[in-house]
């Protein structure tokens, strides 16, 4: 009777995942190792791992994205999908659930990136004092 090498044989079973597997959790670059477990700490509880370096890591492309964000370009309100408020939301969520130390290198690294978007957004008084200033302005 033939045998199957047991290569062949392994190659038909299921396994178990290995550590190398999983994709590796988004960091937020020039954040510290202790304020990315708070952050990881939060992802547990509020989201998915990663969620906030993906959240980092989108609002940056928004912010950089174009030269000029015109009324109506952050997205339509009726379709969740389209809404580009999103990342910053969970920034700002992040912001206010982390400790203070992580709370302020989170904030140092995203500071400048709302610096770049406020500078490309035409004024709004009516939302200067919001503390979700990035969802309505024009």
């Amino acid at each position: 009777m033939a045998r199957k090498p047991p290569a062949r044989v392994r190659a038909g079973l299921a396994r178990m995942p290995r550590p190398y597997d999983r994709s590796p959790a988004r960091v937020v670059p020039g954040v510290s190792m202790a304020a990315q477990r708070c952050i990881a700490d939060f992802e547990r509880v509020h989201g998915s791992p990663g969620a906030v370096g993906l959240a980092v890591a989108a609002w940056s492309k928004l912010v950089h994205g174009s030269r000029r964000h015109e009324p109506g370009s952050l997205g339509r309100a009726d379709c969740p999908c389209c809404d580009d408020t999103v990342p910053r939301t969970l920034i700002e969520q992040a912001l206010r659930h982390l400790p203070l130390r992580a709370a302020r290198e989170l904030r140092a690294v995203v500071r400048p990136l709302d610096a770049v978007f406020l500078d490309r957004v035409r004024p709004d008084p009516s939302v200067n004092d919001r503390q979700d200033w990035w969802t309505d302005l024009p």
